[in-house]
């Protein structure tokens, strides 16, 4: 074999800005493949390089089911009576899933061979890019099976598709949640072995917590995504208004349900024991606001971004990101249209201070005294954890959030975190 030619490898190098672990691996090969499993109307043509089946053949059963001309490139699919289209064994170990359809595109592509540890992985995500088609040439130059015909008639058009593009941040974010669930839930499990059978219980808990948040926001954002779907598509459609108004009810519901439960599981992804990890701010910010701007979007509230410095910080990853995202959400909803967001940061000494602003209502002078408090809250659906939680695992990693001021102009609040 002669790895040389294995010209998949560049695009997982081009496209590729971190490393991922194969279960996340594993979730975004189901989330691309899920729009065509989930319609057997929808006709398309995939390809797949994939060395292991495990835990997914059940969505290849469905998709056998669905309008989709299949051909794999390995002999993983040989109990589904799929034939290996091979012609050479170039890829190494190079897998991909490659998906054609008019209206959707998508590609992912791995090689376990680039990561810098086991079981993680560099990896190229694409979607309705020309890039698919050209990738799809290659696979076919290399191939025993003559799909040129299948390829022309796939060909992507090119319309935006504003409600998948709002599913594929949903889904680059559950990428990234699930990155550093593993790595805490390792960290967890070799400080248990060390610990005292109550320690140990707590733990075991906390990892099984974020599991559960995890599969939960997984099956949410499917929920969402359909939610959408039917709501654009009745906008086509002529009801009777007793009909319309009892639909508009049904998917009002699903949407505050599911606004209630995003909630949720952000406090309880708070909830485990404090993981200090070295880390960029400035990047931890960026990537948390695009996190928010779909909702501040919704709200029609603009996130406007001031000096963010440039600096390391020792704290718990995952948790300050909970809590600037717990606090753009408060902002958003105390908002009124048109209004704005603004985040800054600054150095001060040995710590960094970060700055959430919004001028939205004014938090009334008795709740300010209230508002990090357990189970405090003003709002109909909250449950008084997030800012609470958000406080005390920034205390107990040496950091701290305080509201500054909140008045009828301004609502300040100030993280405070140490400098490496």
């Amino acid at each position: 074999m002669n790895n040389k030619f294995n010209t998949l490898q560049k695009y997982i190098f081009e496209n590729s800005v971190k490393e991922y672990h194969k279960e996340t691996v594993n979730g975004l090969f189901r989330a691309i493949l899920e729009p065509v499993a989930s319609n057997q109307k929808f006709e398309s043509c995939i390809l797949f390089r994939i060395n292991k089946l495990e835990g997914i053949d059940s969505l290849f059963k469905r998709i056998m089911f669905s309008g989709a001309e299949i051909y794999s490139f390995s002999d993983t699919l040989t109990s589904f009576n799929i034939l290996n289209s091979e012609k050479t064994n170039i890829w190494g170990d190079t897998e991909f899933v490659i998906v054609l359809g008019q209206r959707y595109s998508a590609a992912l592509i791995w090689d376990y061979s680039t990561g810098s540890k086991p079981d993680y992985t560099n990896i190229a995500i694409l979607y309705n890019s020309k890039n698919i088609t050209d990738i799809a040439k290659v696979v076919l130059n290399n191939s025993c099976s003559d799909f040129k015909e299948a390829l022309q008639k796939y060909v992507p058009d090119r319309r935006e598709n504003q409600i998948l593009n709002n599913s594929i941040k949903n889904i680059v974010n559950l990428l990234n949640d699930k990155n550093e669930e593993i790595i805490f839930a390792q960290v967890e499990k070799e400080f248990a072995l060390n610990s005292d059978d109550t320690l140990k219980t707590a733990n075991i808990v906390a990892e099984k917590a974020k599991y559960i948040a995890h599969e939960i926001k997984n099956n949410l954002s499917i929920i969402n995504l359909y939610a959408k779907i039917t709501e654009k598509r009745l906008e086509k459609v002529s009801l009777e208004d007793e009909i319309q108004t009892s639909i508009d009810n049904a998917l009002n519901n699903i949407n505050n349900a599911s606004q209630t439960i995003s909630y949720l599981i952000n406090d309880l992804r708070c909830l485990s024991a404090p993981y200090i990890t070295e880390f960029d701010l400035k990047s931890l910010i960026l990537n948390t606001v695009m996190m928010c701007e779909e909702k501040a979007k919704n709200a029609q509230i603009n996130i406007e971004i001031g000096n963010l410095e440039e600096v390391s910080v020792f704290a718990d990853k995952t948790k300050l990101q909970c809590a600037i995202t717990n606090i753009i959400f408060n902002a958003v909803e105390a908002g009124k249209s048109g209004g704005i967001v603004k985040l800054s940061s600054c150095c001060d000494k040995n710590c960094v201070k970060i700055s959430i602003s919004n001028n939205g209502e004014k938090i009334s002078d008795e709740n300010q005294k209230r508002i990090f408090e357990e189970n405090f809250t003003t709002k109909v659906k909250g449950n008084g954890l997030g800012l609470s939680i958000c406080k005390k695992q920034l205390e107990l990693t040496g950091g701290d959030i305080v509201l500054l001021k909140s008045d009828e102009n301004e609502t300040v609040f100030q993280i405070t975190l140490n400098l490496v």
